[in-house]
């Protein structure tokens, strides 16, 4: 079966009346924001460590880490030089991250309680006013 023909019989499912609520799908609310609370750490160091540069760091301080706290190796320089710098930068980043996805749920908070147009029916008009119906 074709893509063209798949998409066509999912759309002959759905069936949609003018002027009645559509409440089982989506509304028309804008949501720009790319975190919430519970996503936004896991998902803002996934990001920041998909930068080479800060993996590399990582890796060299961990390994800075393991010679300089057991015997496998000597270290001559403490981790916390590579990891301290580190941890500050990745701050930062989370930091302006975090005030720019805020920024991102006011804005969309703000567009969200514009007021709109709502079109209904003119038979529901009508009875709703106390006319035919």
């Amino acid at each position: 079966m074709a893509l063209k023909e798949m998409h066509h019989e999912d759309e002959s499912k759905r069936v949609v009346l003018a002027g009645k609520p559509d409440h089982g799908h989506t509304d028309n609310s804008v949501s720009t924001a790319k975190y919430t609370i519970l996503t936004f750490l896991p998902v803002a160091i996934r990001e920041q460590f998909r930068r080479n540069g800060n993996v590399y760091f990582l890796v060299m301080g961990c390994l800075m880490a393991i010679g300089w706290y057991t015997d496998a190796f000597d270290s001559a320089i403490s981790p916390w030089t590579t990891l301290g710098p580190l941890a500050i930068v990745v701050s930062i980043s989370l930091a302006q991250e975090g005030a720019a996805d805020l920024a991102r749920h006011r804005s969309d908070g703000e567009t969200n309680r514009y007021p709109c147009v709502v079109l209904t029916r003119a038979d529901d008009l009508d009875y709703a006013i106390g006319g035919k119906g």
